[in-house]
This record gives structure tokens, C-alpha cells and sequence, in this order.
């Protein structure tokens, strides 16, 4: 009977320890809190001298990828180019010289000639007066509008001179209006510019001279 009563004590007990919560910390049986988040710390506002003065920077930086915009020197020089008077009847041809005076020292030009497509009809351009003048200087896809859009560039990159009233080319019409018609032929800047540039790669002025052809 009393070693009944002695292991009953023992089973109580045992019992009771399991019961008790685990001390992870060690014997003082306290059970541990989890730590708190610290709060946020807030930054100071920018001054707001500060902020204007880098927004200004910021607005004085250059845009990535921007090139600025080059300016090419210019010479007291000038060319004069001129386009000669015609006559024709009605339905015949007729070529209209295109001469220079001042053609010193260029390697290169462009600009428009221009005339009336109800009067003159275009046929083509003959007789190349230039170092690697040919038809590939010409845009001919818009001629039914009475327009020849004319680049040249000498291929070299060689000064050229060629002496005052020399012709460069000849364009070439039928007349297709009616007699006492005429059509001026004109140089202008649509859709190709005015420019000239000598060998000391400087733009020179282009001084247009224009022509008329009278249908007789």
C-alpha cells in the first residue's frame, strides 16, 4: 500500500512538469516578448532654396543624345547662275543653256529650276559641263510639275574653276503651249535649297539669273 501511495506522488508530479510552459531563456520562467518595430524615422523637408536650386540644375543639364545645331562659315563670294532665253514653235524642241559666271574654287551645289509644265513640256538635260556631272544629279520624278531638283558634288572633293559664261548643262523642252505663250525658267528653293560650297568648305551666295521661253 505504500509503495502504491509512493507511486501515485511520483505520477502526480510528473504530470505537473509537463504541464508547466518552457523557458526558453533559462530558469526565471518569464516568457520572452517579442521585440517591437522601431517606428520610421521621417526625413527632414528640403529647404526649399535647396530644391529650387536643383530643380534649376536640372533644368540647365542637356537633353541626352542632342547635338547642336553646326553653322557652316560664309565667304564674300557668290555665284551667278543663269538660264538663257528661247523660242520655239508649237511642238517643237528646243534646249535651253544654263551658264555660271563666278565658278571659282566649288566642289559643290544644289538648287531647284522650275518653269511651267502647261507651256513646256520636259525632255531632258544634255551636254554636262561639270567633273562627274551626270544623270544621277538630277531628280527627275517631279518634272511633270515643272520642277528639276539639281545636287552636284564633285567626287573627288577638288576645287573646280571654270571660266564666266560657260555652260554647266542644257535642259531641253517641246513646247506644248499655245503661240505667245511663254514660261519663265526660274531657280528656286523647293523642295532643294540654294547652296554653294567652295573648297574651304564656306557656303557662298547664289545669284539666280532667270530665263524665258516665248512659244512663237
Amino acid at each position: 500500500m505504500k509503495n502504491y501511495f509512493v507511486f501515485l506522488c511520483f505520477l502526480c508530479g510528473l504530470l505537473s512538469c509537463q504541464n508547466e510552459p518552457k523557458d526558453s531563456a533559462g530558469s526565471t520562467g518569464q516568457v520572452e516578448q517579442p521585440a517591437a518595430l522601431a517606428p520610421e524615422t521621417e526625413q527632414p523637408a528640403q529647404p526649399a532654396s535647396t530644391a529650387q536650386a536643383s530643380a534649376r540644375k536640372q533644368d540647365a543639364e542637356p537633353v541626352v543624345g542632342s547635338i547642336p545645331a553646326f553653322e557652316p562659315p560664309r565667304s564674300q563670294d557668290q555665284l551667278t547662275i543663269i538660264a538663257r532665253d528661247g523660242q520655239a514653235r508649237p511642238g517643237a524642241d528646243l534646249c535651253v543653256p544654263i551658264q555660271v559666271k563666278g565658278f571659282v574654287n566649288l566642289i559643290a551645289m544644289q538648287y531647284t529650276l522650275a518653269w511651267d509644265a502647261k507651256v513646256l513640256e520636259f525632255k531632258g538635260v544634255d551636254k554636262p559641263g561639270l567633273p562627274y556631272l551626270d544623270q544621277a544629279d538630277f531628280g527627275f520624278n517631279r518634272v511633270k510639275e515643272g520642277l528639276l531638283p539639281f545636287v552636284w558634288i564633285n567626287d573627288a572633293l577638288q576645287s573646280t574653276t571654270i571660266s564666266d559664261g560657260s555652260t554647266i548643262y542644257e535642259v531641253c523642252f517641246k513646247a506644248i503651249g499655245a503661240s505667245g505663250q511663254s514660261s519663265a525658267i526660274r531657280f528656286i528653293e523647293q523642295p532643294t535649297p540654294f547652296e554653294v560650297v567652295n573648297i574651304n568648305e564656306e557656303i557662298e551666295q547664289l545669284n539666280p539669273v532667270a530665263g524665258k521661253v516665248v512659244v512663237e
